[in-house]
């Protein structure tokens, strides 16, 4: 007989003593943005990785239309953190989880790029991912968070046209350096890539940081 893991969570935490209005707040807070587990994923990984731990990029898999993703359901989307220590030039790779501290993870760069259906979109963050060892996010940099990032992209026709004409397109989110990509630019901010995807179509894009909300190149789209 199959458990429901969702009727199994609430009983036990009607045992515990949990009200209902706290059981609510706990749910809601099971869904988080891409920025608002950096701090604690840098602590932790300055604890149990090396105390010169930056922020170097952020992967979101699957997140939903509210740039979102629920630690509730870990197999079906994530936000997976790489950071790096300066020193020794090395990443570390941490996903969050509900209630509890930011804990390693087995995903690799080898393993992100190999969810990039997009081939010119692979080509790009393959290039980059090979040199995220050596530079990080500005821990002083203004960066926007997933959500907001998401509102611009949907303001665009042909991110609408693509979604209407692709129900059920999933989203993928990729924040990395600016000097990353393109060194003779900007050398303090950070980007998002954003690929939507279904079986065998893909819109890939761009969002440079800068004045007025900053810029949006298509990378890909087919």
């Amino acid at each position: 007989m199959k458990l429901n893991f969702k009727v199994v969570f609430l009983f036990l935490l009607f045992l515990s003593g949990c009200k209902t209005d706290e059981l609510v707040n706990e749910l809601a807070n099971s869904e988080i943005t891409a920025k608002s587990e950096v701090g604690e994923v840098i602590s932790t990984a300055r604890t149990n990785f090396t105390n010169d731990a930056n922020l170097t990029a952020i992967y979101g898999f699957n997140v939903n239309s509210n740039g979102k993703i629920d630690l509730l359901k870990p197999t079906e989307n994530a936000f997976i953190y790489v950071v790096q220590s300066d020193s020794d030039q090395t990443n570390e790779f941490y996903v969050p989880v509900f209630n509890s501290s930011p804990i390693k993870s087995p995903v690799n760069f080898n393993d992100m790029l190999s969810l990039v259906k997009d081939s010119q979109a692979k080509n790009i963050l393959g290039f980059v991912f090979g040199k995220l060892s050596t530079i990080h996010v500005d821990p002083s940099v203004n960066y926007a968070d997933s959500p907001e990032v998401l509102n611009k992209m949907f303001a665009r026709s042909d991110v609408t046209s693509f979604r209407t004409l692709n129900p059920g397109v999933k989203t993928d989110m990729f924040l990395i350096p600016s000097k990353s990509i393109d060194t003779t630019s900007v050398s303090n901010s950070a980007d998002w890539v954003v690929n939507f995807y279904g079986d065998n179509t893909s819109l890939v894009l761009w969002l440079h940081p800068g004045t007025s909300g900053g810029t949006i190149d298509i990378l890909s789209g087919n």
